[in-house]
């Protein structure tokens, strides 16, 4: 029984959070009417508990026309209340998805900077490079004094430009460091998003394979939400009334020999007994032992007065003085032979309660092996 309690601890704790679920998933869905919402989702939730209920414990007693209707109204009341779970699911993943999508942009930009400046170094001593081929070409070329010259006049004429790249690339390198320290703490707050978020990278990486996109990583989500609806609010209405069962089972019961099984309530209603136990009753009356005696005969007629009958008794007595046919002695014998006929007849009759018992015994069997 205690294991019974416990059932039903669970299951109104599972229904309650997932009521608490849907309502506010409902609110988010509808939010220009959040207490109204919130009163309707309670008051169906408590309905749709009653009805599963109800339903469960007299399905046997309970009309067509009110399955037809209470079976399919809490079907959809289960697919609100799964839809409000999740759009409840579903906003607190995009409420942790929107903030990191906004660091992600900005660690974004921040490379993207980072990017073009070290694109500008990369221009700028590529092009240094170009300006020491072109000296070196020249001096490769000529072996007298007059192509070093033109060499050392070729790299004095670069000499502006030079100075120029090497700026640019100076103030690149700090620009560079400059972005890498303004990245550092937003690229710290998005490592702590990610690690949030990390688990259902697994789970994509489990599904879809290594290195899934954004896509990949949203139809993860949809998928997890979606489990968790689906064994919610239908595993606590089943443990409800599995609860139920529990109480039914442990609850103490006598069952009479001429019950009908679970499902014939209307026999049930239709004739209850008095006793517990009609066929093996104690009779009221006291067994017959056969015949009267001829002592037990003249005690009763001594109790009865018989003898001491006066004449005048017996004149003024139609029965004894002899009138319509009838004597006093014939009196006197019926009175004598009263008790045993009626013990003769009481005998019949128990023994036709008798056969009458075993027959319903009989095909209250039968009618329970056929069922």
């Amino acid at each position: 029984m205690i294991f019974g309690y416990a059932l039903l601890f669970v299951a109104l704790l599972i229904s309650s959070v997932a009521a608490f679920y849907s309502i506010m998933g409902l609110t988010a869905i509808f939010a220009a009417a959040f207490w109204p919402i919130v009163i309707m989702g309670t008051v169906l939730e408590f309905g749709k508990i009653i009805s599963t209920v109800w339903l469960h414990k007299y399905w046997d007693r309970v009309a067509v026309q009110f399955k037809l209707y209470l079976v399919p109204a809490i079907v959809i009341l289960m697919l609100i209340t799964s839809m409000g779970i999740f759009g409840f699911l579903s906003k607190a993943h995009l409420d942790q998805a929107v903030p990191a999508g906004d660091i992600s942009s900005q660690v974004q930009i921040f490379d993207d900077k980072i990017k073009t400046e070290r694109d500008n170094i990369e221009a700028a001593r590529k092009a240094l490079k170009q300006m020491d081929a072109q000296v070196d070409e020249k001096l490769s070329r000529t072996t007298d004094d007059r192509g070093a010259e033109r060499a050392v006049q070729i790299r004095r004429n670069q000499s502006k430009e030079r100075t120029t790249l090497q700026n640019e690339i100076s103030t690149a390198q700090k620009k560079i460091s400059s972005l890498q320290e303004q990245r550092a703490p937003i690229a710290s707050q998005a490592r702590k998003v990610e690690a949030e978020v990390g688990p259902i990278k697994y789970i994509a990486a489990l599904i879809y394979g290594d290195n899934p996109d954004a896509n990949l990583l949203e139809k993860a989500v949809r998928w997890v939400i979606i489990l968790i609806v689906l064994v919610f609010d239908p595993l606590a209405l089943v443990l409800i009334l599995a609860a139920d069962q529990t109480f039914e089972w442990h609850r103490p019961r006598k069952k009479l020999p001429y019950e009908l099984d679970a499902k014939q309530t209307g026999w049930k209603q239709t004739w209850q007994p008095i006793s517990e136990d009609p066929w093996h009753d104690e009779p009221k009356y006291e067994p017959d032992d056969g015949p009267l005696t001829d002592k037990q005969i003249e005690t009763i007629k001594q109790a009865s007065g018989v003898d001491q009958t006066s004449t005048k008794d017996k004149k003024s007595n139609p029965l004894l003085n002899g009138a319509n046919g009838m004597s006093a002695d014939d009196w006197i014998d019926i009175k004598t032979e009263t008790p045993t006929i009626i013990n003769r007849e009481l005998e019949t009759v128990k023994a036709t309660a008798e056969n009458l018992k075993k027959k319903f015994v009989t095909w209250i069997e039968k009618f329970k092996k056929k069922n």
